[in-house]
Protein backbone atom coordinates (compact mmCIF):
# COMPACT_ATOMS: atom_id res chain seq x y z
CA UNK A 1 0.00 0.00 0.00
CA UNK A 2 0.82 3.32 -0.30
CA UNK A 3 0.54 5.40 3.28
CA UNK A 4 0.48 8.60 4.38
CA UNK A 5 1.63 9.30 7.89
CA UNK A 6 0.99 12.16 10.24
CA UNK A 7 3.31 12.13 13.25
CA UNK A 8 5.85 9.71 11.48
CA UNK A 9 9.27 11.07 13.63
CA UNK A 10 7.20 10.79 16.98
CA UNK A 11 7.27 7.80 19.52
CA UNK A 12 4.52 6.27 17.59
CA UNK A 13 4.67 7.38 13.93
CA UNK A 14 8.77 6.46 13.89
CA UNK A 15 7.94 3.00 14.70
CA UNK A 16 4.68 2.61 12.30
CA UNK A 17 6.78 4.00 9.44
CA UNK A 18 10.18 1.44 9.98
CA UNK A 19 7.20 -1.36 10.51
CA UNK A 20 5.66 -0.92 7.28
CA UNK A 21 8.42 -0.12 5.26
CA UNK A 22 9.92 -3.08 6.59
CA UNK A 23 6.75 -4.69 5.41
CA UNK A 24 7.04 -3.57 1.57
CA UNK A 25 4.54 -0.40 1.90
CA UNK A 26 5.51 3.07 0.50
CA UNK A 27 5.23 5.53 2.92
CA UNK A 28 5.05 9.48 2.92
CA UNK A 29 5.44 11.32 6.41
CA UNK A 30 4.59 14.63 7.51
CA UNK A 31 7.73 16.63 8.41
CA UNK A 32 7.94 19.68 10.62
CA UNK A 33 11.78 20.29 10.56
CA UNK A 34 15.00 19.34 9.15
CA UNK A 35 15.83 16.64 11.58
CA UNK A 36 12.20 14.80 11.45
CA UNK A 37 12.95 14.90 7.20
CA UNK A 38 15.97 13.39 7.78
CA UNK A 39 15.10 10.36 10.32
CA UNK A 40 12.37 9.58 7.77
CA UNK A 41 14.09 10.03 4.77
CA UNK A 42 17.28 7.23 6.48
CA UNK A 43 14.23 4.92 7.44
CA UNK A 44 12.99 5.12 3.87
CA UNK A 45 9.79 7.13 3.83
CA UNK A 46 8.99 10.01 1.64
CA UNK A 47 9.14 13.02 3.42
CA UNK A 48 6.42 16.22 3.05
CA UNK A 49 7.00 18.96 4.48
CA UNK A 50 4.43 20.37 6.51
CA UNK A 51 2.89 20.97 9.98
CA UNK A 52 -0.25 19.53 11.32
CA UNK A 53 -0.93 23.09 12.38
CA UNK A 54 -1.23 24.54 8.98
CA UNK A 55 -2.69 21.98 6.33
CA UNK A 56 -3.69 23.74 4.17
CA UNK A 57 -0.03 24.80 2.95
CA UNK A 58 0.59 20.89 2.40
CA UNK A 59 -2.76 18.72 2.05
CA UNK A 60 -3.14 19.95 -1.55
CA UNK A 61 -0.45 18.78 -2.68
CA UNK A 62 -0.24 14.99 -1.04
CA UNK A 63 0.36 12.08 -3.52
CA UNK A 64 -2.23 9.32 -4.26
CA UNK A 65 -2.55 7.33 -1.11
CA UNK A 66 -4.22 3.68 0.00
CA UNK A 67 -4.13 4.56 3.72
CA UNK A 68 -3.89 7.49 6.35
CA UNK A 69 -2.43 6.94 9.55
CA UNK A 70 -2.67 9.88 12.03
CA UNK A 71 -0.75 9.50 14.96
CA UNK A 72 0.11 13.70 14.96
CA UNK A 73 -0.80 15.93 18.05
CA UNK A 74 0.42 19.10 19.16
CA UNK A 75 0.73 18.30 23.33
CA UNK A 76 -0.45 22.07 23.64
CA UNK A 77 -3.10 24.10 24.86
CA UNK A 78 -4.68 24.01 21.13
CA UNK A 79 -4.40 20.32 19.92
CA UNK A 80 -8.16 20.01 20.12
CA UNK A 81 -8.59 22.92 17.91
CA UNK A 82 -5.42 22.03 15.77
CA UNK A 83 -6.66 18.13 15.51
CA UNK A 84 -9.71 19.60 14.04
CA UNK A 85 -8.79 22.11 11.44
CA UNK A 86 -6.60 19.26 10.25
CA UNK A 87 -9.31 16.41 9.97
CA UNK A 88 -11.18 19.74 8.14
CA UNK A 89 -8.58 19.14 5.47
CA UNK A 90 -7.70 15.81 5.62
CA UNK A 91 -10.68 13.99 5.44
CA UNK A 92 -11.57 15.79 2.11
CA UNK A 93 -8.37 15.21 0.64
CA UNK A 94 -8.62 11.19 1.66
CA UNK A 95 -11.94 11.44 0.03
CA UNK A 96 -10.73 13.06 -3.13
CA UNK A 97 -8.21 9.96 -3.46
CA UNK A 98 -8.61 7.56 -6.57
CA UNK A 99 -9.58 4.98 -4.52
CA UNK A 100 -11.01 4.25 -1.28
CA UNK A 101 -8.95 5.47 1.65
CA UNK A 102 -8.25 3.56 5.18
CA UNK A 103 -8.24 5.97 7.58
CA UNK A 104 -6.47 4.64 10.89
CA UNK A 105 -6.93 7.54 13.50
CA UNK A 106 -5.29 7.30 17.18
CA UNK A 107 -7.39 7.09 20.33
CA UNK A 108 -5.97 6.15 23.24
CA UNK A 109 -6.66 4.22 26.64
CA UNK A 110 -7.53 7.83 28.53
CA UNK A 111 -10.57 7.60 26.73
CA UNK A 112 -12.29 4.84 29.00
CA UNK A 113 -12.92 4.43 32.70
CA UNK A 114 -11.00 3.22 35.40
CA UNK A 115 -11.06 -0.19 36.39
CA UNK A 116 -12.14 -1.59 39.38
CA UNK A 117 -10.56 -4.99 41.36
CA UNK A 118 -10.90 -8.10 39.14
CA UNK A 119 -12.34 -6.24 36.14
CA UNK A 120 -11.31 -5.82 32.77
CA UNK A 121 -12.51 -3.57 30.06
CA UNK A 122 -12.93 -4.41 25.94
CA UNK A 123 -13.67 -2.04 23.15
CA UNK A 124 -16.85 -1.96 23.91
CA UNK A 125 -16.76 0.00 27.21
CA UNK A 126 -18.28 3.29 27.25
CA UNK A 127 -16.05 6.57 26.62
CA UNK A 128 -15.16 8.23 30.13
CA UNK A 129 -12.16 10.18 28.79
CA UNK A 130 -9.90 12.36 31.34
CA UNK A 131 -10.84 16.04 30.54
CA UNK A 132 -7.89 16.55 28.92
CA UNK A 133 -8.62 14.20 26.47
CA UNK A 134 -11.90 14.07 25.67
CA UNK A 135 -11.32 16.41 22.35
CA UNK A 136 -10.44 12.89 20.74
CA UNK A 137 -13.73 11.66 20.88
CA UNK A 138 -15.66 14.08 18.33
CA UNK A 139 -12.92 13.17 16.20
CA UNK A 140 -13.37 9.63 16.43
CA UNK A 141 -17.05 10.57 15.60
CA UNK A 142 -15.70 11.80 12.43
CA UNK A 143 -13.83 9.33 11.22
CA UNK A 144 -15.94 6.27 11.79
CA UNK A 145 -18.81 8.58 10.31
CA UNK A 146 -17.17 9.70 7.48
CA UNK A 147 -19.01 7.32 4.40
CA UNK A 148 -16.70 8.44 2.30
CA UNK A 149 -13.64 6.53 3.77
CA UNK A 150 -13.31 3.46 5.97
CA UNK A 151 -12.28 4.42 9.21
CA UNK A 152 -10.29 2.65 11.77
CA UNK A 153 -9.57 3.42 15.37
CA UNK A 154 -6.48 2.26 17.54
CA UNK A 155 -6.31 2.87 21.29
CA UNK A 156 -2.81 2.78 22.61
CA UNK A 157 -2.27 2.50 26.01
CA UNK A 158 0.91 4.39 27.82
CA UNK A 159 3.24 3.49 25.02
CA UNK A 160 7.26 2.78 25.91
CA UNK A 161 10.01 2.08 23.77
CA UNK A 162 13.75 1.05 24.12
CA UNK A 163 15.78 4.01 22.42
CA UNK A 164 15.70 3.11 18.47
CA UNK A 165 15.39 7.11 17.12
CA UNK A 166 15.97 8.23 20.67
CA UNK A 167 12.59 7.58 22.01
CA UNK A 168 11.64 6.18 25.51
CA UNK A 169 7.86 7.13 25.96
CA UNK A 170 6.13 5.91 29.75
CA UNK A 171 9.71 5.45 31.15
CA UNK A 172 11.88 8.88 30.01
CA UNK A 173 10.46 11.11 33.27
CA UNK A 174 11.97 8.32 35.75
CA UNK A 175 15.01 7.38 34.14
CA UNK A 176 16.14 10.83 33.69
CA UNK A 177 15.33 11.52 36.99
CA UNK A 178 17.10 8.33 38.49
CA UNK A 179 20.48 8.88 36.38
CA UNK A 180 20.48 12.90 37.65
CA UNK A 181 18.69 12.99 40.74
CA UNK A 182 18.63 9.69 42.35
CA UNK A 183 15.51 9.63 42.30
CA UNK A 184 12.36 7.89 41.09
CA UNK A 185 8.60 9.56 41.61
CA UNK A 186 5.42 7.06 41.77
CA UNK A 187 2.02 9.04 41.01
CA UNK A 188 -0.77 8.45 43.29
CA UNK A 189 -0.83 4.81 44.18
CA UNK A 190 1.45 2.49 44.13
CA UNK A 191 -1.39 -0.40 43.56
CA UNK A 192 -2.17 1.36 40.56
CA UNK A 193 -1.43 -0.37 37.07
CA UNK A 194 -0.78 1.28 33.58
CA UNK A 195 -1.74 -0.75 30.68
CA UNK A 196 1.81 -0.55 28.43
CA UNK A 197 2.53 -0.99 25.29
CA UNK A 198 6.40 -1.31 22.89
CA UNK A 199 5.88 0.75 20.53
CA UNK A 200 7.20 -1.83 18.44
CA UNK A 201 4.20 -3.88 18.98
CA UNK A 202 1.81 -1.16 18.50
CA UNK A 203 3.39 -0.76 15.12
CA UNK A 204 2.40 -4.20 14.37
CA UNK A 205 -0.70 -3.34 15.21
CA UNK A 206 -1.01 -0.34 13.05
CA UNK A 207 -0.21 -2.31 10.03
CA UNK A 208 -2.12 -5.45 10.65
CA UNK A 209 -5.33 -3.45 10.98
CA UNK A 210 -4.26 -1.12 8.10
CA UNK A 211 -3.97 -4.51 5.84
CA UNK A 212 -6.87 -6.77 7.66
CA UNK A 213 -9.26 -4.62 10.00
CA UNK A 214 -12.97 -4.21 8.95
CA UNK A 215 -14.22 -0.86 8.31
CA UNK A 216 -16.05 1.00 11.34
CA UNK A 217 -13.91 -1.28 13.87
CA UNK A 218 -11.74 0.07 17.06
CA UNK A 219 -9.16 -1.90 18.94
CA UNK A 220 -7.01 -1.32 22.46
CA UNK A 221 -3.13 -1.53 22.05
CA UNK A 222 -2.38 -3.26 24.97
CA UNK A 223 0.60 -5.39 25.63
CA UNK A 224 1.06 -5.54 29.38
CA UNK A 225 -1.41 -5.27 31.77
CA UNK A 226 0.18 -6.34 35.54
CA UNK A 227 3.03 -3.95 36.33
CA UNK A 228 2.07 -1.55 39.19
CA UNK A 229 3.28 1.83 39.61
CA UNK A 230 5.58 0.44 42.49
CA UNK A 231 6.90 -2.27 40.64
CA UNK A 232 8.17 -0.31 37.47
CA UNK A 233 9.54 2.91 39.84
CA UNK A 234 11.68 -0.04 41.86
CA UNK A 235 12.87 -1.46 38.41
CA UNK A 236 13.95 1.95 37.01
CA UNK A 237 15.38 3.09 40.54
CA UNK A 238 17.36 -0.35 40.04
CA UNK A 239 18.55 -0.22 36.84
CA UNK A 240 19.31 3.87 36.46
CA UNK A 241 19.89 5.12 40.23
CA UNK A 242 22.79 5.23 42.44
CA UNK A 243 23.11 3.30 45.50
CA UNK A 244 20.38 4.57 47.52
CA UNK A 245 18.02 5.61 44.46
CA UNK A 246 14.74 7.08 46.40
CA UNK A 247 11.14 6.09 45.63
CA UNK A 248 9.41 8.93 46.25
CA UNK A 249 5.13 9.05 46.24
CA UNK A 250 3.15 12.55 45.56
CA UNK A 251 -0.30 12.75 45.06
CA UNK A 252 -1.90 12.99 41.55
CA UNK A 253 -2.46 16.62 42.08
CA UNK A 254 0.57 17.69 42.32
CA UNK A 255 2.06 15.91 39.59
CA UNK A 256 -0.93 17.78 37.40
CA UNK A 257 0.33 20.86 38.88
CA UNK A 258 4.49 19.98 37.84
CA UNK A 259 3.77 18.27 34.59
CA UNK A 260 0.11 19.73 33.42
CA UNK A 261 -3.31 18.38 33.79
CA UNK A 262 -3.11 15.58 31.32
CA UNK A 263 -1.02 13.58 34.41
CA UNK A 264 -4.05 12.86 35.59
CA UNK A 265 -3.82 9.64 33.30
CA UNK A 266 -0.06 8.86 35.41
CA UNK A 267 -2.89 7.45 38.29
CA UNK A 268 -5.61 5.99 35.83
CA UNK A 269 -5.99 2.13 37.52
CA UNK A 270 -6.71 0.08 34.34
CA UNK A 271 -6.55 -3.55 32.94
CA UNK A 272 -7.64 -3.81 29.04
CA UNK A 273 -8.23 -6.71 27.50
CA UNK A 274 -6.29 -7.22 23.94
CA UNK A 275 -8.08 -10.52 22.91
CA UNK A 276 -10.08 -8.53 19.92
CA UNK A 277 -6.69 -7.34 18.14
CA UNK A 278 -5.42 -10.88 18.50
CA UNK A 279 -8.37 -12.94 17.49
CA UNK A 280 -9.57 -10.27 14.29
CA UNK A 281 -5.80 -9.85 13.09
CA UNK A 282 -3.56 -12.45 14.35
CA UNK A 283 -1.55 -9.48 16.49
CA UNK A 284 0.61 -11.05 18.98
CA UNK A 285 2.75 -8.73 21.00
CA UNK A 286 6.15 -9.75 21.81
CA UNK A 287 7.50 -7.53 24.58
CA UNK A 288 5.22 -9.17 27.41
CA UNK A 289 8.21 -7.99 30.19
CA UNK A 290 9.00 -5.02 31.41
CA UNK A 291 12.04 -5.89 33.57
CA UNK A 292 13.41 -7.65 30.49
CA UNK A 293 12.85 -4.23 28.25
CA UNK A 294 14.43 -2.25 30.83
CA UNK A 295 17.46 -4.19 31.52
CA UNK A 296 17.86 -4.17 27.88
CA UNK A 297 17.77 -0.40 27.91
CA UNK A 298 20.09 -0.01 30.97
CA UNK A 299 23.21 -1.97 29.34
CA UNK A 300 25.85 -0.37 27.98
CA UNK A 301 25.95 -0.95 24.18
CA UNK A 302 27.36 -4.20 22.77
CA UNK A 303 27.10 -5.86 26.78
CA UNK A 304 24.46 -8.54 26.11
CA UNK A 305 25.10 -9.79 29.88
CA UNK A 306 22.19 -9.80 32.95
Amino acid sequence: MRVFVTGGSGLIGSAIVENLINHQHDVFALARSDASHKMLADLGATPIIGDITNPAAWVGHLPNVDAIIHTACTFADDMAKADGILLDHLLPAARQMPGRVRFIYTGGTWLFPQTGPDTEIDESCMFDPLPDFQWMCPGIDRVLGDDGIDGIIIHPACVYATGRHGHYGLLTRDMETARTENRVTIIGSGDITLPMIHGDDLADLYRLALCHAKPGTSYFGVGINDVSNHRLAHLIATRFGGRDCKVGTITTQTAMDRLGSWAAGLAHHQVMSNQKARRDLGWSPAHQDIAADINAIALPAGNTST
